[in-house]
């Protein structure tokens, strides 16, 4: 193999000392900007390559933040991610990625092998489930320290957990999908909700349930299951041909509802007109269905950014909620006459 470039060609190819060439790559001010060029132009010529992880020892610091997020197929955690990694890029870190699937095992092995590289920090999306006896690696000596590195959680709570957190608020979210619909005159409505093990579904669903009940309305026709396309259709199916089918879905995400949507389109009816439909989170594709479907937008730049931007203030350990807006689209009409 080639040898790699070091800083030590470099200066004695100009015939200056090694720590001037360090100044000049760096654009110190106390190298003269002629000789400055000179190293960068003689830095080009011989390929030379920044060997940040050494830089990251000599300083002691590293400039990698582990960022664990749950399910790269669903794309909200793709629009988290991305608001992330810019963030962090604008504070001249990288992201070091990994995918839990839900799994608190794969979870624990990431955030061990993270803390085994020396990140500077780590953003958590955590698995469902998940408490404080699981991050005993992030707070060895229990919920009441601060964690071994900065760490930030996003998206979903843990409960007692005394770490910086920042997530929709979710109940707000079930309450602006029914009183969406419940405007419209619908009074046969159906849930279809991800699994509850999770905070976000436990919330929109309670919110759900709370609107409701203060309509003095009955709760919607529940179904759970997984956040996808093909559970969506498949329980969509499910309470539409049921002998009582609800004329307007609330979904727990906007995923679930893409699904919905297809399964409306088999049974020939219309989206806003026949049965309303809601969704949560606004992805990026909400706007783009036939009709664009109407949905609870989540704050995903406010809560990513936010929890990018808490690894370097100091620690403030609590839950910072940030609310939702309900964006209307052409998926919701009103109530069909019996």
């Amino acid at each position: 193999m080639p040898k790699r470039t070091t800083l030590r060609d470099i200066a004695q190819e100009l015939q200056l000392s090694v720590s001037s060439v360090s100044l000049a790559l760096r654009g110190h001010p106390r190298i003269p900007e002629n000789t400055t060029e000179k190293v960068r132009q003689t830095a080009a010529r011989l390929g030379y390559i920044y060997n940040r992880a050494a830089a990251d020892l000599r300083r002691a610091e590293s400039r990698l933040v582990a960022v664990c997020i749950n399910d790269l197929s669903n794309p909200v955690f793709n629009e988290f991610l991305v608001q992330i990694e810019e963030e962090l890029h604008s504070q001249d870190r990288a992201v070091f990625l990994g995918v839990a699937r839900e799994s608190a095992e794969l979870q624990r092995q990431f955030l061990k092998t993270a803390l085994e590289h020396g990140v500077s920090g780590i953003i958590l999306c955590p698995v469902q489930g998940t408490g404080v006896a699981d991050l005993d690696m992030l707070l060895p000596a229990g919920d009441g320290t601060a964690p071994v590195v900065p760490t930030a959680v996003f998206s979903r709570r843990i409960a007692a957990a005394s770490l910086t957190q920042f997530v929709n608020d979710d109940p707000l979210t079930g309450r602006l999908a029914a009183g969406c619909v419940l405007d419209e005159g619908h009074r046969r409505i159906g849930w279809l909700g991800g699994g509850q093990a999770t905070s976000t579904a436990q919330g929109r669903l309670a919110g759900c349930l709370a609107l409701l009940s203060e309509a003095g309305l009955p709760p919607p026709q529940i179904r759970h299951g997984p956040t996808s396309r093909a559970f969506g259709r498949s329980a969509a199916l499910d309470l539409l041909r049921g002998p009582e089918p609800p004329t307007a879905l609330l979904c727990f995400s906007d995923l679930i509802a893409f699904g919905a949507l297809a399964a409306l389109r088999e049974l020939g009816l219309r989206p806003g007109i026949d049965v309303s439909l809601v969704g949560c989170d606004d992805m990026d594709e909400a706007a783009f269905t036939a009709p664009g479907l109407t949905t609870v937008m989540v704050d995903k730049a406010g809560i990513g950014r936010s929890a990018a931007r808490s690894l370097l203030e100091p620690p403030r350990p609590g839950v910072t909620v940030l609310a939702p807006r309900l964006i209307r689209r052409a998926t919701v009409g009103p109530a069909p006459r019996a």
